[in-house]
């Protein structure tokens, strides 16, 4: 008994369902972005304008609305850029590094290769160890001026970088109001690096 009367129920929903959609008018509406109803422009232009004050305001606070979210991605993208900035130093001071390493083994290669060069001058040793040794030398002095000559030049390009990355940030600085303290902080580390 409670079966068929389910499913007496179910079938009277079902017609009712498919009969309500069939007969209800279809009404012209504009979607916003948010999934909802906005009102017809047609009926709002014939609302007296005494009645129109909570329509401006609304108006204005979605304005303001739109210039914060746009302030709000001007910031987000300065702060994106700056995270790229200080990858980009981080790079920089790491190349640096490799580069002062390198100084340094050239320096040494250069020292051993004229004691090598001293003591074959001075006649001491046997002739052929000491031709050997400092055509070895005069190669691991090559090797690591080649080194050199690379990590130099990543060093100037990740600096051409930072330099294109600067000009990034001010121009998006002024985008987000926050011109005063990064114009300064970056002229000053410009001065430095010369």
């Amino acid at each position: 008994m409670k079966r068929s009367i389910f499913i007496n129920l179910a079938v009277l929903t079902a017609f009712m369902l498919l009969f309500g959609c069939i007969t209800t008018p279809v009404t012209q509406t504009i979607s916003n972005v948010t999934g909802g109803k906005k009102a017809d422009p047609g009926d709002y232009r014939k609302v007296p304008a005494a009645l129109r004050g909570d329509v401006k305001e609304a108006e204005f606070d979605l304005k303001q609305a739109s210039q914060y979210l746009k302030l709000a991605e001007a910031k987000v993208k300065f702060t994106e850029l700056k995270v790229e900035k200080a990858a980009l130093e981080k790079k920089y001071a790491v190349y640096n590094q490799e580069l002062a390493k390198i100084v340094k083994q050239k320096s040494e290669a250069i020292v051993e290769l004229r004691k090598a060069e001293a003591v074959d001058n001075a006649g001491l040793g046997d002739k052929e160890a000491n031709i050997k040794q400092i055509a070895n030398l005069r190669t691991k002095e090559l090797n690591i001026t080649t080194s050199e000559i690379k990590t130099t030049a990543n060093l100037d390009t990740t600096r051409v970088k930072l330099k294109k990355l600067d000009k990034k940030i001010r121009a998006q600085a002024k985008k987000t109001g926050k011109t005063g303290g990064y114009a300064k902080a970056s002229k000053k580390r410009k001065k430095g690096r010369k």
